[in-house]
């Protein structure tokens, strides 16, 4: 079977490649740098030169190809993030790439797949009630990128009136890991005695342990999910305030000082309002499709991990 890969060079690219050449996949990566196409080289993969918004050159590529995961983002660095214009090239990766990849593959007529990680904050905060892939998602000016992105892969699904085609979106939560390089960050933060986590501490934070995230991106090929918008977050998700005690359990201190709201508030400036929301957001719906079972269900064990980890 042969897979195309955006975003290849990722975070969830990183994990993701490897692990498809191990089961036996031919894998095709878009790749833009010398650099890039060594080490999808290393990984097993075939480098590909192609631009994302160029649906004739993709048609071109994307003949032969029965799979497509489209991972492609450009996530600001902390200091830009609260800038609107900072998250501009991210969504036009998410939303036009998704669209012309769904334009291109109806073309081939080979793809019989399209998997597209997406983002789980975009539920209304809901408090302590419990949310999945059945709530309305939040439209919002740096997150509709990703809804619509969603919106395209179902529309490749529904093209095909036999429903042979499946396109299938993963919500993920804040993945963490020892693979994440803002997972350091937020343990080096914690050694330091700072907790940051803009919004309210009684709110939860829907977080997933990466290689859990990569699981269900590859079950999400192998077994057979239907099409559909399914969430991929721990199974115990937990609160703010909840995080701060994990944080300093794992560092070995007895608790963190907490940055004021009001600074977060300046510090995320357009996000604030999308990763400020308290989100107790399930899993339900992709275990009742599938085997997966996350390795690390809940943040205490996970940051524990990356404790003990960050200490050999």
């Amino acid at each position: 079977m042969n897979i195309f890969v955006t975003g290849a060079t990722g975070v969830l690219g990183t994990s993701l490649v490897p692990k498809l050449v191990e089961a036996g996949y031919t894998v095709s990566a878009m790749s833009r740098t010398e650099e890039s196409d060594e080490r999808l080289r290393r990984a097993g993969a075939h480098p590909v030169r192609v631009n994302l918004f160029d649906v004739e050159a993709l048609k071109q590529v994307l003949a032969g190809h029965e799979v497509i995961y489209h991972l492609a983002t450009k996530i600001p660095s902390t200091t830009q993030m609260g800038r609107s214009s900072a998250w501009l090239e991210n969504d036009r990766l998410r939303r036009d790439g998704a669209r012309n990849l769904v334009e291109a593959a109806l073309a081939v007529g080979t793809v019989q797949t399209i998997i597209y990680p997406s983002f789980d904050f975009l539920y209304p905060s809901s408090g302590d009630t419990w949310l999945d892939a059945q709530t309305t998602p939040v439209k919002t000016a740096t997150l509709s990128s990703t809804v619509e992105a969603e919106e395209a892969v179902t529309r490749f699904a529904e093209s095909d009136p036999t429903r042979q085609r499946r396109g299938i979106s993963l919500r993920l939560g804040s993945f963490y890991g020892p693979e994440a390089p803002s997972s350091w960050e937020t343990l080096d933060y914690a050694c330091k005695g700072i907790g940051a986590f803009p919004g309210a501490r009684a709110g939860y934070l829907p977080q997933i342990w990466l290689q859990d995230a990569i699981s269900a991106l590859l079950l999400a090929l192998t077994e057979p999910v239907p099409s559909g918008v399914y969430d991929i977050v721990d199974d115990e998700p937990v609160t703010r305030a909840e995080m701060y005690t994990i944080l300093a359990h794992a560092v070995g201190r007895k608790r963190l000082l907490v940055l004021p709201d009001l600074l977060m508030r300046l510090m995320t400036g357009a996000k604030y309002a999308d990763i400020s929301r308290s989100l107790r957001i399930s899993n339900r719906l992709f275990k009742a499709v599938s085997s997966w079972q996350p390795t690390v269900p809940n943040a205490r064990i996970g940051w524990d991990l990356m404790a003990q980890m960050q200490n050999k």
